[in-house]
């Protein structure tokens, strides 16, 4: 549900996803079967009802040629496709491929089935750019993970997820928790929407150090410029090793911002990677160091690749809950959903689709 000036915008550089092996029939030009269509295309019933119908549609309206116009006018918004394609109800709907993505740590998943996903999150990206309730150029991210550091906490030795999402939103580089995505979905996604830079976190951890190290690793893609209009960085999963050179220099970068060195803290030595252990020895480096004991845990498990047992050495500090909500609450404070266009609305409400409380986030 985006402006068509929106969507063409990316028109140099993004191409059409094509589903021609989904055979064409003589079809009915209903409700039902344009749902059918958005279901071959990737967007199940369940996403369109949360993103694309108004608040007021029920299942009377389905049974409304009127109305099913609007719908079709709808898609036709959100995918950047012609009214008569969507209208046609012969005609294959897909959204647009993203030729130039790169797809990082990603396993036997295809550029055309991320497609939905990314296209949501490109356009979610955008609708957040255009209803910030501070307009002002971004401020350039810092080329190196130290520098950084030092320009969030100065001479101070705590870092920890409610800064980092402090310091890139005054930037006016927004971090968007997606609650609401097509599957197959990503982990997360640095990208430039609307002229700005933004990031788009897709998994629903709620570790606040496993979602800073996310984080502070999309960050570094926007501080050295791996992304571009139309052309966003999407890192699948993170238990999936990934040795090119672009991967490592952002876990490097990530790990400079949040540990304040390039080497990952010495925990958990022993053979057995005994999740006790490893919780004891983060302890102790926070103590004596000041970097958060989960974030600490989470770098060795990117790492190490083991992310059972930093799962439940985290469990064990009592540091695995919060995140979500951290991110859902600088979201709701710095964009103006209400005041937005009902399509950006909807698409903001993928964000934040339950109202919050002021000061509700954690640390």
């Amino acid at each position: 549900m985006v402006p068509a000036a929106t969507v063409s915008s990316f028109a140099p550089t993004l191409t059409r996803r094509t589903t021609a092996n989904v055979p064409a029939s003589t079809e009915t030009r209903t409700f039902k079967t344009l749902l059918q269509r958005l279901s071959r295309a990737g967007f199940s019933k369940d996403f369109v009802h949360s993103a694309l119908l108004p608040d007021w549609w029920d299942e009377a309206c389905a049974d409304d040629p009127a109305l099913v116009q609007d719908f079709e006018f709808r898609v036709a918004r959100f995918l950047g496709s012609s009214l008569d394609a969507v209208s046609d109800p012969n005609t294959p709907l897909a959204p647009l491929a993203y030729p130039g993505a790169q797809l990082r740590r990603v396993r036997d998943i295809s550029r055309d089935r991320l497609a939905a996903a990314i296209h949501v999150a490109t356009q979610v990206a955008s609708a957040t750019v255009r209803n910030l309730r501070q307009t002002h150029p971004p401020q350039t991210l810092p080329l190196f993970g130290l520098a950084w550091r030092e320009q969030i906490i100065g001479l101070g030795t705590g870092l920890r997820l409610g800064d980092v999402l402090r310091d890139l939103w005054t930037r006016g580089i927004p971090v968007i928790p997606l609650d609401v995505l097509p599957a197959p979905s990503f982990q997360g996604m640095a990208c430039i929407v609307e002229g700005q830079p933004a990031i788009v976190i897709g998994y629903k951890h709620d570790e606040p150090g496993r979602v800073a190290f996310l984080i502070a690793h999309e960050a570094a893609h926007i501080a050295a410029s791996d992304c571009a209009p139309g052309q966003p960085v999407v890192d699948g999963e993170d238990e999936i090793r990934d040795d090119a050179e672009i991967e490592g220099r952002a876990d490097a970068y990530a790990t400079r911002v949040l540990i304040g060195g390039a080497e990952v803290p010495d925990v958990n030595t022993s053979a057995s990677r005994d999740f006790k252990d490893l919780a004891r020895q983060a302890s102790k480096i926070e103590r004596e160091s000041g970097a958060d004991a989960s974030t600490v845990i989470f770098a060795w498990a990117r790492r190490t690749g083991d992310y059972a047992t930093a799962t439940m050495a985290v469990k064990a500090l009592y540091r695995n809950v919060g995140a979500r909500r951290q991110l859902r609450e600088h979201f709701a404070q710095r964009v103006n959903i209400a005041d937005a266009s009902e399509t950006d609305r909807a698409l903001l409400l993928l964000c934040a689709p339950a109202p919050l409380t002021v000061n509700e986030g954690s640390r």
